[in-house]
């Protein structure tokens, strides 16, 4: 009598383990087509904020960048390793205005789209004034809900 309950208590307790491995759901911006980011720029007087989806299937960002107590004189996304440092443009925002950009950047390649992720890129607002100036804010993931 022993040895049938034992085989059942050890057919039962393996079920039960492969329903918990089986219920964990992997989650997370690489699983998703669409990744949102965001930057906040706060250099004062200099503040903003940016809103970016990369879209994983066509391999674009999007965004939209604003700003108020500057004039910009360029508009860019720069990468640089690791994240804090100055770095070169990656690409140039066209459209600027006085408080905002918005559109599309260049197709990204797949080592620029897994540094975006690893939250290598900036926005960068170059004052009309002294263009050499980084005025930036770091793109980021935002939170998982």
């Amino acid at each position: 009598m022993k040895k049938p309950m034992k085989r059942i208590l050890l057919f039962m307790t393996g079920i039960a383990m492969l329903g918990m491995a089986s219920s964990c759901k992997e989650e997370g911006p690489h699983k998703d087509d669409i990744v949102k980011f965001s930057a906040t720029i706060n250099s004062a007087p200099t503040v903003g904020t940016g809103a970016f989806e990369y879209n994983k299937v066509t391999r674009e960002l999007s965004y939209n960048v604003s700003y108020s107590n500057i004039v910009p004189f360029a508009v860019t996304i720069n990468h640089a390793t690791p994240g804090w440092q100055r770095g070169p443009v990656l690409v140039n925002l066209p459209g600027f205005t006085a408080s905002q950009v918005t559109g599309k950047t260049r197709v990204l390649t797949l080592a620029e789209q897994t540094e975006l992720i690893n939250g290598l890129f900036y926005v960068n607002i170059a004052p009309k004034d002294n263009p050499t100036k980084e005025v930036r804010g770091q793109i980021l993931p935002n939170e998982l809900d």
